[in-house]
């Protein structure tokens, strides 16, 4: 476990850009003037490789873990010394030691981290022979905490810095989302008013101010209560409603509102329930539709049905009376009967009259109950 988060902490590590990082370079010079070397780098270690990060008099590249002096380095807390390196069985056939930069002296000290994992290494080597004082070994060990709180510093202002343009995108698609949620709300023709546990308003629509304002006279504000705005006769149905809406259980009202001057209002309402991004309930939603035409044109519509059931009525029996008396009177006519002319015309002109002021009311009952389409009043 301990060796999967030393590994963590070295990825991490290794992400930082400090090959040329002026703060680095500086330590790496004062720990070559301290142990009187003139070599000094600074390596990161994984389970494989060896990689130098920082150098000074070296040159950045990476070595497999087996070949590197930092893995003895490693397996101690205090400063690994090698005085002659030619005389160490572990390094004297090496190819940084036989070929590469003759090494010949090393003394190195684990980089640990705040979490006491061993990460790297600060080494420094000459190419003779040499040796470190007790002074000289605390100096190294310092220096290299001071490498080790400078990364971890450096990992903590990346990850702030990337934390920072999280919140700031996050923010950005908050307020994007805020501006549409309100642009929504805002243009709503429906009377739209959240409120909160207690009854108080938390937000309204345009539309919603407006309305209390022709027909109150006054503004309504956030924080007041909502229920001196309502229809006396409505208050214990919407309290009844507004509880069930707070109880999760959202409803739809229907009704009409006498508003003086500004008319007969029909109306339908929903109560929903307001929730936060825990989905916890912290109000009701309370939104208005003004139905008015709607049920006018229902009404227009019974009304229309009631007069062609009427008419119906008359087609079916007052109809039928006339019609017989005219159909009789015409078969005496045929039979020549007994009955003068002008009796007939007398019976025939009754008859017709009497038709003819049925046909007189089927008019004025569809007259006055032809609906016009609304795309037809322009």
């Amino acid at each position: 476990m301990r060796e999967d988060l030393r590994l963590i902490a070295v990825r991490q590590l290794a992400e930082l850009d400090i090959e040329n990082d002026k703060e680095f370079l500086e330590i790496l010079r004062l720990a070559s003037s301290v142990c009187e070397t003139p070599y000094a780098f600074i390596t990161l270690v994984d389970e494989g490789n060896q990689y130098i990060k920082v150098g000074n008099g070296v040159v950045k590249g990476v070595a497999t873990r087996e070949e590197s002096f930092c893995q003895y380095t490693l397996e101690q807390d205090d400063v690994m010394v090698i005085e002659q390196v030619l005389k160490d069985k572990r390094f004297m056939n090496h190819p940084q030691v036989k070929d590469d930069l003759k090494i010949r002296f090393y003394a190195g000290t684990p980089l640990i981290n705040s979490d006491r994992l061993k990460i790297g290494t600060l080494c420094v080597i000459d190419q003779k022979k040499g040796r470190l004082s007790g002074q000289q070994k605390t100096m190294l060990k310092i220096l290299a905490k001071k490498i080790v709180d400078m990364m971890e510093l450096r990992v903590g202002l990346s990850l702030l810095d990337e934390k920072q343009n999280q919140l700031i995108a996050q923010q950005k698609l908050i307020d994007d989302a805020s501006i549409r949620l309100r642009s929504f709300f805002e243009s709503s023709s429906n009377f739209h008013i959240l409120l909160g546990k207690h009854g108080e308003i938390i937000d309204f629509n345009k539309t919603a101010e407006k309305f209390i304002e022709a027909v109150h006279r006054c503004k309504m504000k956030r924080g007041e209560l909502f229920l001196p705005y309502l229809a006396p006769d409505f208050v214990a149905t919407f309290l009844s409603r507004y509880d069930d809406a707070l109880s999760g259980r959202g409803c739809v009202e229907e009704g009409l509102t006498d508003y003086g001057k500004h008319g007969i209002i029909y109306w339908d309402a929903t109560f929903e329930s307001a929730k936060d991004d825990r989905d916890n309930i912290i109000g009701i939603s309370y939104l208005i539709r003004n139905v008015t035409d709607r049920k006018l044109w229902e009404q227009r519509i019974i009304k229309q049905n009631e007069s062609l059931v009427h008419i119906a009525h008359i087609q079916t029996h007052e109809f039928r009376a006339p019609l017989t008396t005219i159909m009789s009177i015409m078969a005496l006519i045929k039979e020549e009967s007994s009955i003068s002319s002008d009796q007939y015309f007398e019976i025939l002109e009754q008859a017709v009259t009497n038709l003819d002021v049925k046909i007189k009311t089927i008019v004025t009952d569809i007259e006055n109950n032809i609906v016009i389409p609304a795309a037809a009043t322009g």
